[in-house]
């Protein structure tokens, strides 16, 4: 295996079992030697009197046996001393002898011995070791499948897998923070459906209420007949709105937005944004200023990047004070492009700038129910931008907020191309 596809933990282990393998089969090199010099000294001549008393026989020579024994073993073994024959003289001229054949085949196989016994010793210890490492295997399923039913469970493992237990740890850690995100984007959601969802019914009961006095009072003087039309209208631009919020929790739930670029002019994409703001910008009172570079473009995709962008100013322009003014810049920035929109309003207090690109993150205290949307806007704006591989950010001091968004000129290997409604949390 490639050490760059190698974890930390499997060099770990593989140093520490190399380390015990070589210390133990150290310990018992030396222990061994030790053991064998005693038993040399201690225990082999008895043991080798024993088994020759126990293998041969004495028997008693007279001069002229022993002579002609001695003969013997010369013509067929060629010496003395290399014969199986211990020969021992006795009193009155006789000698003692005995057949050690036995004794000396049994004697040869000491060494052998010796050596088979050493190596066993070492595979026996090779063998505990690695049978104690493939136990990690175990211990490390059992725990990811504890940890897979029950994420809120501890992971235990031996201080041996301490780093892949801190590696679960994390993965624990995330996940748990996940579902904790979740479930806290699950009830913003399902609060904000059953807001929604009352507030569709008050439209709808005045729209009703209206028409039906248009359609019943048959004598309605023309101008409270212009007065109940007018307010019908207005109810329903309101329960339109209601029901686009609808629609955009729906294309968060299910959609993913391709990214298409184009080559597009800058000042002219600004201008364009900004044209769909004028009618209610001028409803408020507020004026809608915009300054870009002229002769300038950028590769991004307009229809994207305008909902984005759109969004920004749509809060821009819902929030600022009447008779106000919201500034739409562009500008560049070496191989970016600076857009910031500019409103005097409410200020965003620092914990709440934390978490306004959330999904269905709203500042109920400072939005009205006739301003607060779906909580979705700058949540799709991030993530049309950060597709884009560009940033988006805010600050908020003294009554004056200010998005910037940097997107790069031209495409790079930061944009990611794709959308992910789904994915728009943090």
């Amino acid at each position: 295996m490639p050490r760059s596809l190698e974890s930390e933990q499997a060099r770990a282990l593989r140093r520490r079992l190399f380390t015990r393998l070589a210390t133990k089969l150290a310990v018992f090199t030396v222990a061994f030697g030790c053991l064998m010099f005693l038993v040399e000294m201690f225990v082999v001549p008895d043991l080798a009197n024993w088994i020759a008393d126990n293998t041969s026989e004495w028997i008693y020579l007279t001069v002229d046996e022993y002579n002609q024994l001695h003969q013997e073993i010369l013509s067929s073994d060629g010496s003395i001393a290399e014969s199986a024959w211990d020969f021992w003289p006795v009193e009155d001229g006789m000698f003692a002898a005995r057949d050690l054949t036995i004794y000396q085949a049994i004697r040869s196989l000491k060494i052998p011995l010796a050596i088979a016994i050493y190596l066993l010793g070492c595979i026996a210890i090779m063998f505990t070791e690695l049978n104690r490492s493939l136990k990690h295997f175990d211990t490390l399923s059992a725990a990811v499948t504890k940890l897979l039913s029950d994420t809120h469970t501890t992971v235990k493992l031996p201080d041996e897998l301490g780093i892949i237990r801190a590696e679960l740890m994390e993965i624990r850690e995330r996940t748990l923070s996940d579902e904790r995100a979740a479930v806290a984007a699950e009830r913003r959601k399902n609060e904000l459906v059953a807001y929604l969802a009352h507030d569709i019914k008050t439209p709808l009961t005045s729209v009703l209420g209206y028409l039906s006095l248009l359609r019943e009072t048959s004598d309605l003087p023309r101008a409270a007949r212009q007065e109940y039309a007018d307010i019908a209208y207005a109810k329903a631009e309101r329960l339109e709105g209601l029901v686009d919020e609808f629609f955009e929790i729906t294309r968060y739930n299910l959609q993913a937005i391709p990214i298409e670029r184009e080559r597009v002019d800058i000042a002219l994409f600004c201008r364009q944004v900004a044209d769909e703001f004028f009618p209610d910008a001028d409803e408020r009172g507020v004026t809608l200023k915009v300054e870009a570079p002229s002769d300038e473009t950028f590769f991004v995709d307009p229809d994207k990047l305008a909902r984005a962008l759109g969004n920004v100013v749509r809060n821009a322009v819902a929030f600022a004070h009447t008779h106000s003014e919201v500034r739409l810049e562009a500008s560049m920035m070496g191989e970016h492009v600076r857009i910031t929109v500019t409103d005097r309003g409410r200020e965003i207090s620092p914990a709440h700038l934390q978490s306004i690109f959330e999904k269905f993150f709203r500042e109920d205290a400072a939005r009205s129910t006739h301003r607060g949307g779906a909580g979705l806007g700058l949540a799709i704006a991030r993530e049309i931008v950060t597709a884009h591989g560009g940033t988006i950010a805010a600050t908020s001091e003294a009554g004056v907020t200010t998005f910037t968004i940097e997107i790069p000129r031209d495409a790079s290997e930061r944009c990611l191309g794709r959308v992910s409604l789904h994915d728009a949390a943090p």
